[in-house]
């Protein structure tokens, strides 16, 4: 006959099937992952009271996500100049030519202006080369400068203009996968000034990419670089932060480690815009030609980069830089950050079956024992939590202890026969004994006086 298996292997059969089983669930079923994603936030709240923000999908290539966080203190809505209106003519052309720009961008620096993004691409098709050379030497002059290229994707990949590469990471640098980033691979405008030697330069917009509302894409892909929305940019010079400084998550965000910067993004390298309300632009360019003091004190009293915007229509451009810039300003700055990484599913297979045997240990103890040994284990595994910084599947490990809870409870109890026993079963056969005896002496009794008679 074949050998019957050992009382502990009996037990861990169902116990170890039940937690495999979920497990399985868990990785095939998203309903099931959201179940195991509220068990894991509910430790994370326990282990890292103080960590408000949670991401992170609990996948390989995108683990769960902790962070701590805290809001930046409110400053100056983004200083709007728009070359747009002019009505007494005040430069050659409408819009402004090169040497325009140039002159507008001189007045500016004159006035104590060093950081400016252009947010609207500046292009001409037959410019002066004279005047271009000259607005060439005014921006190289400015301590910090920005500019704007709309960007397309064709058939054949042009070489990347020195300023965007200059501003640009290579595809490396990312953090996990770059595919789901939009691809880019030339300059949607002929004739786009961008700069040659120190500016940057970055996109306006991705004539592949569609707008979404309460978003904005803040990178793509051009070969294999990694370029940034003109308005990010603006914003890293604002804050004295160098593009080599980023780290770039796809699906979590583009933070600095130096300074906490933190930029939500989704896998599409969009981030998300806060709501504000439209406003006029706070001067237009050609007040800064012949400036009256009380536009000169409104232009120095303001920090943030001055914009250079082509008024389109009804200002949506306009509003859309206004809106992205104050997103980006006033996105949260991060403090420290905890992931849970996930193991190899042969990994994460073995600590399933772990977390079974440990189930079936504990409840081989008293019902006392128990109790203490299954609140010893959970501890255990909030310890390993924190320490280890590894994805425990919580969902399996709680299954487990309640099949070996209830496998316990219909496991039959076997009294074993001992003395007090054995006498209590003979008690019965004594007195019969006694009884025998007893009618014996009767009947003896009862011989001997008929024998007197």
């Amino acid at each position: 006959m074949p050998a019957s298996p050992s009382p502990f292997l009996s037990r861990l059969l169902p116990v170890i099937s039940a937690s495999v089983t979920i497990w399985a669930l868990i990785l095939a079923l998203p309903v099931m992952m959201r179940w195991e994603r509220g068990m894991q936030q509910i430790a994370g709240k326990i282990l890292y009271p103080s960590y408000k923000r949670i991401s992170g999908a609990e996948t390989h290539d995108e683990p769960f996500l902790m962070m701590r966080l805290y809001e930046v203190a409110p400053i100056d809505k983004p200083f709007v100049v728009a070359m747009g209106e002019d009505a007494e003519n005040v430069f050659d052309t409408n819009p402004p030519s090169p040497s325009d720009c140039a002159v507008l961008l001189d007045a500016m620096k004159k006035e104590g202006v060093s950081k400016v993004m252009i947010a609207t691409p500046l292009a001409w098709q037959s410019a002066d080369p004279f005047a271009l050379e000259a607005l060439e030497m005014v921006v190289a002059q400015l301590p910090g400068c920005v500019t704007s290229a709309a960007l397309g994707r064709g058939a054949r990949e042009e070489s990347m203009p020195p300023a965007l590469r200059r501003a640009s990471v290579p595809v490396a640098r990312v953090v996990g996968s770059s595919a789901t980033l939009p691809v880019v691979n030339r300059l949607a405008i002929e004739g786009n000034f961008l700069g040659r030697e120190t500016t940057w330069s970055g996109f306006s917009e991705i004539e592949s990419e569609l707008k979404v509302s309460g978003q904005s894409c803040l990178i793509a892909r051009w070969g294999d670089r990694v370029i940034f929305s003109s308005s990010l940019l603006a914003v890293l010079l604002r804050e004295d932060v160098h593009p080599e400084e980023l780290v770039i998550e796809p699906g979590q965000a583009i933070y600095s480690p130096r300074t906490g910067h933190w930029w939500e993004i989704d896998v599409y390298g969009r981030g998300k815009e806060i709501p504000s309300m439209a406003a006029a632009p706070d001067l237009q360019a050609a007040q800064l030609i012949r400036p009256e003091p009380e536009d000169l004190r409104q232009l120095r009293s303001h920090s943030p980069p001055v914009h250079l915007l082509t008024q389109v229509g009804d200002g949506a451009l306009m509003q859309q830089q206004r809106q992205e810039l104050q997103s980006l300003y006033m996105s949260p700055r991060l403090l420290d950050r905890v992931s849970w990484q996930r193991l190899p599913i042969a990994g994460e297979f073995v600590l399933v079956s772990l977390l079974a045997c440990q189930a079936v240990l504990v409840m081989g103890f008293s019902r006392r024992g128990a109790c203490l040994a299954t609140l010893l284990v959970f501890g255990l595994w909030l310890l390993a939590l924190r320490g280890g910084a590894t994805w425990i599947p919580l969902t399996p490990g709680v299954l487990a202890f309640a099949v070996a809870y209830a496998a316990r409870r219909k496991i039959p109890v076997s009294i074993e026969p001992t003395a007090h026993s054995d006498s209590i079963e003979s008690e019965p056969v004594v007195k019969e004994a006694a009884e025998a005896e007893k009618t014996t002496r009767r009947q003896s009794k009862k011989v001997g006086r008929r024998k007197k008679k």
